[in-house]
């Protein structure tokens, strides 16, 4: 069975730390050598999905299913506040 969600277009420094498994400094590493698309928003920088999966291919559903159950707990944690 599908998820309902899409995946996401941007992936955080620590996302692809995660699924590269690599420190987050060759992230930013990979971002300066052209190597990933990435730019700041604000002090934060993002990833574009596509040009990781042009690095590594497709990212598996079940690492974004991951990435969704830390929001969805982070956001009742936020409601409890």
């Amino acid at each position: 069975m599908g998820s309902m969600k899409e995946k996401p277009l941007l992936l955080t420094v620590r996302e692809v730390s995660s699924l590269l498994r690599v420190q987050r400094p060759k992230v930013y590493e990979l971002i300066r050598d052209g190597a990933i698309d990435g730019f700041k928003v604000g002090a934060d920088w993002r990833i574009r999905r596509d040009s990781v999966e042009t690095l590594i291919g497709p990212i598996p559903e079940k690492f974004f299913a991951r990435v969704w159950r830390e929001e969805e707990e982070m956001e009742q944690e936020e409601s409890f506040a």
